[in-house]
């Protein structure tokens, strides 16, 4: 067992050096990769072979993105990209946050869970306590919720 992870570490440094030179994910990637996928799941099942290629197409982008080394280009062409997506890329960030707070509270017996609309800070609210004053600890910014 100590020689796996002897190899597992070994590989991990040298994943570290190789991609310290490459771009690496950023949120155009991210949109590429999901295209791709969509076009090959759609591809599945309609059998429509433009889409499979479509989906490759963007996959093998995507990749090359993110191993590519002009990083000053990259970010310029993830820059124009949050330009006109950015709002939307946020959006969807702070609902997939409210999600995932909401769950926990559905779990949790004892607290609420919020998020600060300012600064997507979660804060934990005892459960009972009605109509409360929530002040972000992060922010400042001062909401009423019921609890």
């Amino acid at each position: 067992m100590g020689l796996l992870k002897k190899y597992v570490t070994m590989f991990r440094e040298d994943m570290k050096e190789v991609m310290a030179r490459r771009c690496g994910l950023d949120e155009l990637n991210n949109f590429i990769m999901l295209i791709g996928f969509v076009y090959v799941v759609f591809a599945l099942f309609t059998g429509n072979k433009l889409c499979i290629i479509c989906g490759a197409v963007c996959i093998i982008l995507g990749y090359m993105r993110v191993f590519s080394k002009n990083l000053e280009k990259r970010r310029k062409e993830n820059a124009v990209y949050m330009r006109y997506m950015g709002g939307v890329v946020r959006v969807v960030k702070y609902c997939k946050v409210c999600i995932k707070m909401w769950i926990k509270t559905l779990k949790d017996k004892e607290y609420y869970y919020f998020v600060c609309s300012a600064c997507h800070q979660i804060i934990r609210v005892p459960k009972g306590k009605n109509k409360v004053s929530i002040r972000c600890p992060k922010c400042e910014k001062t909401f009423i919720k019921r609890t």
